[in-house]
């Protein structure tokens, strides 16, 4: 009881930590490359100016241009940049599984961080779906630091009901509270069962763009000799011969099955991942991604 409770008082501390970091990343690399990529609906017209050579005679305003008498103007726009942004984040007991001083709830936390941040500098509205195998909590978008804050505390401090990974469920969700089109960030170490079919959905209504959040653990045991092995999210437990050269290379195959069918999965509905592992640099991920779709656009 007293370790979660100074858990708790911690909690202050560490979204002040994470506020620093993340918004750090944001203003020094990810704020325009995020601009880049996410654009807004469209145009809106703003004003008139006087024409200047070089301006497409396309935006010649001929109505004002004919009342005036000093000269030409052209029509200037503005992107209609306001956009909503979701954060599907999996809270599943897989989560809290992680090997260098740090969960992949934790990584997963300080990387939708670092989007929500991205998307408030860009005036976009942020919102949060928590999930196990059921939906643990809504947070609908708003803009603001205020509101990304509550983001980040929820992010740290929710217990979950469930304990298990229900992606569909989390898709499914997405088409009820979501009508119009948003871009939507899964984070989840993707450690489910049947889920195609409301990911393709979620695909085709949104801008859907996959984070995997991993420990390099997971595909490469290391050797430390007979070990026990808990399933988090359903509790069998096994004893394993982590020094067996069979047993490692059983997982490593197992592991790279695993990360086959998920790459055919996103391919199949035109969706490119942005893989993150736990005590790896996260933003070099982020930052090539940004840079890829943006070469695309």
């Amino acid at each position: 009881m007293a370790e979660d409770q100074d858990t708790i008082q911690d909690i202050p501390a560490k979204v002040r930590e994470i506020e620093l970091i993340t918004r750090r990343l944001v203003s020094d690399t990810l704020a325009g490359q995020y601009h880049a990529v996410f654009k807004g609906r469209g145009m809106s017209f703003d004003s008139v100016r006087e024409y200047q050579p070089g301006d497409d005679i396309r935006s010649i305003d001929w109505n004002v241009t004919a009342r005036s008498s000093e000269g030409v103007f052209v029509k200037q726009f503005v992107e209609e940049r306001e956009l909503t942004v979701l954060l599907a984040v999996d809270l599943s007991a897989s989560l809290d599984f992680g090997t260098v001083n740090r969960s992949k709830r934790e990584l997963a936390a300080e990387i939708a961080a670092v989007l929500a941040f991205s998307a408030i500098s860009n005036n976009d509205r942020v919102g949060l779906i928590l999930f196990t195998d059921r939906i643990e909590r809504y947070i609908p978008p708003k803009k603001g630091r205020a509101h990304v804050l509550r983001v980040i505390l929820e992010l740290l401090q929710f217990r979950p009901e469930g304990s298990g990974t229900r992606l569909d469920v989390a898709c499914d969700y997405l088409a009820r509270i979501a009508r119009k089109r948003a871009v939507v960030f899964l984070l989840s170490d993707f450690l489910a069962g049947d889920f195609e079919r409301a990911l393709g959905i979620a695909a085709r209504r949104h801008d859907l763009v996959p984070l995997l959040v991993s420990d390099k653990t997971e595909r490469e045991l290391p050797d430390v000799g007979l070990a026990v092995v808990e399933d988090a999210e359903t509790g069998e437990v096994l004893w394993i011969d982590s020094g067996s050269r069979d047993v490692r290379i059983q997982l490593r195959q197992r592991a790279a099955v695993q990360k086959r069918k998920r790459e055919q999965l996103f391919r199949k509905h035109g969706l490119e991942p942005i893989d993150a592992v736990v005590g790896q640099d996260y933003l070099k991920g982020l930052v090539a991604y940004f840079r890829r779709r943006a070469a695309r656009q």
